[in-house]
């Protein structure tokens, strides 16, 4: 009675589970006891609904799983791409809006980024995300990516971003992330960064990597050598 019961539970993952391992242990009980004990056919029945119950939790969070990073992805290629296009358009009140209140450059860094964009790059036609890594914590969450920027005239140019992951409001489920920091890679004229510093060296392997075209291509499904720790 008590796994079938439980088995019914379908609004908890776990109960799945609670229902089959009673199941199993009910059903042997009842065939130890040689026809003194009854409840056989609940037995089955909440080893049964408890294994699909408990199957069907899996794969809903596995697609869940899935939506949610492709969401995060998407608005992560719209905070770059809105920042970047701004900056580049002299709106520094907008682009501002792109940072993290606590790593949030001033006007006159924005702007300089901006014009130096502009100047040696042109107009941001692409972007795309690679080798996204979780970090930080339940309280504090955020993600580092490598960057691949596709510019007019100027090409393709490597670069790395962290953003900041905060939940903006009790009711946001996917949250609307924010630069801590973005850094752009265009040798041999110095980096342009934005944002606080990362700790660590992870900048280094990414100016190898934007060195080398090639290897970054190649590197970018292997994952990087090294990253930057965080803002």
């Amino acid at each position: 009675m008590a796994a079938f019961i439980t088995s019914l539970a379908l609004c908890c993952p776990l109960t799945g589970m609670v229902a089959v391992f009673l199941g199993f242990l009910a059903h042997r009980r009842i065939t130890a006891s040689g026809g003194r004990l009854g409840g056989r056919r609940l037995a089955l029945a909440g080893i049964a609904i408890g294994t699909a119950s408990t199957v069907i939790w899996l794969f809903s969070w596995d697609a869940f799983g899935k939506w949610y990073l492709e969401a995060l992805e998407e608005r992560m290629l719209g905070t770059t791409r809105s920042m970047i296009d701004d900056a580049v358009a002299g709106d520094l009140a907008a682009a501002s809006l792109g940072f993290d209140a606590a790593s949030t450059p001033e006007q006159a860094e924005l702007a300089e980024f901006g014009v130096t964009i502009a100047e040696r790059f042109g107009e941001l036609i692409d972007v795309e995300l690679k080798d996204a890594v979780m970090l930080g914590d339940t309280l504090d969450p955020r993600m580092e990516v490598r960057l691949v920027l596709d510019f007019d005239p100027g090409g393709i140019r490597y670069g790395a971003a962290a953003f900041s992951l905060r939940a903006r409001a009790l009711d946001d489920v996917i949250p609307q992330p924010k630069f801590l920091w973005i850094e752009i890679v265009d040798p041999p004229n110095p980096l342009l960064r934005l944002g606080s510093e990362p700790a660590g060296s992870g900048v280094d392997a990414i100016e190898s990597d934007a060195e080398d075209p090639a290897a970054a291509v190649e590197n970018g499904g292997k994952g990087p050598r090294e990253r930057p720790s965080g803002a």
